[in-house]
């Protein structure tokens, strides 16, 4: 039988004391490079790639979905929501100053709020997108009146783009949120900032963005 070692404060269940569990080993996350993130970008902004749906190639509902898909990935890439966060929201919950969008209300894990502020460019771009819609409104609605569209259907959009784009990478809305987060930290950010933009509990859970920035670091010298 193996020899399992417990320590003295180790928890107890029915007078047996319990093993601790090994601790999952941190994994360097997943992102999109700039070329790539430009690349995927491009890709979406194109509509000349628009798909032919089941009713035909109805070019007006087409580039309708494409571009609530093209603000919903944008949204990711510069503000690092989580998918749930960001399908979520409502009009109201994006702040709108002399039509840029400046920042956007999230309630995140455990029902905790935060505020997370959105670059000047893409800002400029959402607070236009938003400007005639119903404060009420869900932002990423299928349809005036209508939920937002579902995080599985975001899910297939996406792998449907970064296929176009040319992008082999296992790439989900959440490695978008990575792509923000590693952005920020090549930017200069300090983890705790990054923490609190991502609404993470601990900075612990932001750690992994050392690894990041460890690799990278290891590259270059390799270059020497």
């Amino acid at each position: 039988m193996p020899n399992i070692a417990l320590k003295r404060d180790a928890p107890y269940r029915g007078g047996v004391a319990l093993a601790e569990k090994p601790k999952r080993p941190l994994r360097i996350p997943v992102w999109l490079e700039r070329e790539e993130q430009q690349r995927l970008e491009a890709t979406i902004k194109d509509r000349r790639n628009l798909p032919i749906n089941i009713f035909g190639n109805n070019q007006v509902r087409m580039t309708e979905t494409r571009r609530r898909y093209e603000l919903l990935f944008g949204l990711l890439l510069n503000s690092g929501l989580r998918i749930s966060e960001a399908l979520g929201l409502k009009v109201s919950d994006v702040r709108i100053l002399d039509g840029l969008a400046k920042s956007v209300r999230v309630i995140g894990k455990g029902d905790k709020e935060r505020l997370v502020p959105l670059p000047a460019a893409f800002g400029q771009v959402f607070g236009f997108w938003l400007k005639d819609q119903p404060r009420g409104e869900y932002v990423f609605a299928r349809a005036a009146g209508q939920k937002p569209v579902s995080s599985q259907a975001a899910r297939a959009y996406l792998r449907g783009m970064l296929r176009k784009a040319g992008i082999e990478k296992k790439i989900s809305p959440h490695k978008l949120r990575h792509t923000y987060a590693t952005n920020l930290l090549n930017a200069g950010a300090e983890l705790v900032d990054i923490k609190a933009l991502l609404g993470h509990e601990s900075v612990a859970t932001t750690q992994i963005y050392t690894n990041v920035g460890q690799e990278r670091m290891e590259q270059v010298v390799g270059r020497l």
